[in-house]
């Protein structure tokens, strides 16, 4: 099926709404960046959205046309738009008319600002979040970057690549298909290559961590000291450095990428792959959605995964505790609530040492 083809009730669908774009711009107030966006986004839906705003847009200094284009939205009883927006113009001077059409070629100049792409670096640059948050950015070739709590990402777009640095944290990808634009995202000595897929980053001291959640990537090892890790990517992109292949994941797998061979010239071996079960893969994705969820885990992990998204220091009064198995789903940033049901749930005692420490006790 071709999805080019739109339905003739698609189109008139479309007329109207952009009809309805034209008249909202038709003000003296310049149109907020938020209008931009909006407009932006709903030109970049199919090209038969651009033609019709485009088409209307080169008559909208014609008074006639723009008496027809008023009159879908603002027909009032028996008072019509139209007739008094024809009333209006017939009535103004020569004068108020010019300065009238220099207004509609101004508002012409405007939707075609609009509907422009903009430039391949618009999105560049570095993206944080603190301790706690979760963040979500669409990058300007329409790839969607969600950044997990205390992390780091530096945008580096150019007209051949599409290169991303994880500096710190974790992030998600939901990469838009271009196969003219390599998509990379480079984190400790690994780097991981998509074309349109969905996959999940994680910088770990010892390793880089990489999950599939649509599509396939290729994760590769680089080769520790290379050019890519010496230069900030908000400097002039350096020659790419060489990459091994280690190997290639598909939807519903996770692997890793060693991030410190023994050897400084090693690169890293080539990694186990692991099949992941949809809810197990929906589980270690649910931070996108603001929760923490656990299935049977150790206490020492969930202990570690609570403490990213706090500043206060979280330990076990006794290593014996570590292995005690702990399920729940806990709302991102509501530490208070976490530790309630590790007390109420799982007979597990909570002292708070002082402000910034607090240690989890059995009775």
């Amino acid at each position: 099926m071709n999805n080019n083809i739109l339905p003739f009730d698609d189109q008139a669908t479309i007329a109207a709404e952009a009809r309805e774009w034209l008249i909202r711009l038709d003000r003296d107030d310049p149109p907020s960046k938020a209008e931009l966006s909006a407009l932006r986004q709903w030109a970049a839906q199919s090209s038969a959205h651009q033609t019709e705003l485009e088409r209307i847009s080169s008559f909208w200094n014609d008074a006639n046309i723009l008496n027809e284009l008023s009159t879908p939205v603002y027909n009032r009883a028996s008072i019509t738009w139209r007739r008094l927006l024809g009333n209006i113009y017939n009535s103004w001077s020569p004068a108020t008319r010019w300065a009238s059409a220099a207004a509609s070629a101004v508002l012409a100049i405007t939707v075609t600002i609009a509907i422009m792409p903009p430039p391949i670096d618009a999105s560049n640059g570095l993206y944080i979040t603190a301790i706690g948050e979760v963040q979500e950015q669409q990058l300007v070739d329409g790839s969607v970057l969600q950044l997990n709590t205390d992390s780091q990402v530096q945008v580096s777009f150019n007209q051949g690549v599409r290169k991303i640095r994880l500096l710190k944290g974790e992030a998600h990808f939901e990469v838009a298909s271009n196969k003219q634009w390599p998509f990379q995202v480079y984190a400790g000595n690994g780097m991981v290559k998509a074309v349109g897929t969905a996959f999940s980053v994680r910088l770990n001291p010892e390793q880089v961590d990489v999950v599939v959640s649509e599509g396939v990537v290729d994760i590769a090892s680089i080769r520790p000291g290379s050019q890519s890790q010496q230069h900030s990517m908000a400097q002039t992109t350096p020659a790419a450095p060489a990459a091994h292949k280690l190997a290639s994941l598909k939807q519903g797998q996770a692997s890793h990428i060693i991030n410190n061979p023994a050897s400084s010239q090693q690169l890293a071996p080539a990694p186990a792959i692991q099949q992941i079960a949809a809810p197990e893969l929906e589980r270690k994705l649910a931070w996108r959605t603001g929760y923490l969820v656990f299935a049977g885990d150790p206490l020492s992990l969930v202990i570690a995964e609570i403490s990213r998204y706090t500043p206060i220091s979280i330990e076990l009064a006794s290593p014996d505790m570590a292995d005690i198995r702990v399920g729940g789903r806990f709302k991102v940033g509501e530490l208070n609530a976490m530790l309630e049901v590790l007390e109420t749930s799982f007979g597990l005692q909570v002292s708070y040492l002082d402000d910034h420490r607090i240690q989890i006790q059995q009775p």
